[in-house]
């Protein structure tokens, strides 16, 4: 019942931005701002205070194993999401929104209260390596696809919000620093925002949708099937048979099965003028996820 429950939450928020924006309250530059809060502000709260735990080497070589195996997994997701989205015969920015979409799931905004009930404290750890690695790809590949460049910007990289907290989390972590009480009381008040900032972003995007495009447009239901059963199809028999941690594989299945993520949809919204689109693969997705979530995490 926690992911159903989790869902469900996400998708209240995501009607808040729709509301907001069929009674004119919600202004398209607003978008920028709230992203720009999300992704500089209350996402990277999350990351280092999600690294406030003690130090063991148990929890070393853990972390250490799932960095290994999600970039592995990312980059296989990245190869066969290509090749799925030419056989589909996507072209040109549709097959990079597929390819981007389809590789970056709603890991972190989801995954947060969902790991942490499931997992407790070492989960989150875990999650929280598995989003560095993913980021890391997201704000380098991921952008690549999306503005159709070829360039991989070390600066951008290095300044990337998410990837400095990631650093500052984990060194903080390595030396067994912990923050002052009214520091890790406002970080866990900002990473609160994460998941409703970005689903309310979604929902204004979401909003200017007629259901008509959404529910029956072919491409619409074509990425719901690649999303929604292809890829953990693919994924789940092989990370089973790969990973004998139980919290490693609950967080790589997690990732293979997660709804779109939505910082594809900034992401998308920035680089290429197709946020619209990319939140119609999120609402398809979080919707269907109320019911293939809870099945793919007992299969585990």
């Amino acid at each position: 019942m926690t992911v159903f429950n989790e869902t469900i939450v996400l998708i209240f928020f995501m009607f808040v931005g729709v509301w907001l924006n069929k009674r004119g309250k919600y202004s398209p530059g607003a978008n920028i701002y709230i992203g720009y809060l999300l992704t500089t502000v209350a996402l990277p709260a999350a990351i280092i205070n999600s690294f406030q735990v003690d130090k063991s080497d148990k929890l070393l070589i853990m972390m250490r194993q799932t960095a290994i195996y999600t970039f592995i997994m990312i980059v296989a997701t990245l190869l066969i999401t290509y090749l799925i989205a030419t056989l589909f015969r996507k072209k040109e920015m549709l097959r990079s929104l597929w390819v981007v979409s389809l590789t970056f799931s709603n890991i972190l905004f989801i995954g947060i209260p969902i790991v942490g009930k499931l997992y407790g404290e070492v989960g989150l750890i875990v999650l929280v390596v598995c989003n560095t690695v993913t980021s890391l790809f997201l704000f380098t590949v991921g952008i690549m696809f999306l503005s159709n460049s070829r360039e991989i910007r070390i600066r951008s990289i290095l300044t990337t919000p998410a990837i400095l907290a990631a650093v500052v989390g984990f060194l903080l972590f390595m030396f067994g620093i912990k923050l002052p009480k009214p520091i890790h009381t406002f970080n866990v008040d900002l990473s609160i925002m994460t998941a409703s900032l970005s689903m309310i972003i979604n929902g204004s995007l979401f909003s200017q949708v007629k259901l008509k495009e959404l529910f029956f447009d072919k491409d619409n239901l074509q990425f719901l099937f690649v999303r929604a059963i292809i890829i953990p199809i693919i994924f789940i028999p092989i990370l089973k048979f790969f990973i004998t941690d139980p919290i490693i594989l609950g967080v790589l299945v997690l990732l293979a099965s997660m709804p779109v993520g939505s910082l594809d949809a900034i992401l998308a919204e920035e680089y290429a003028g197709e946020g619209t689109k990319v939140s119609q693969y999120i609402a398809l997705t979080t919707v269907t996820s109320m019911v293939t979530l809870p099945i793919i995490m007992s299969l585990i």
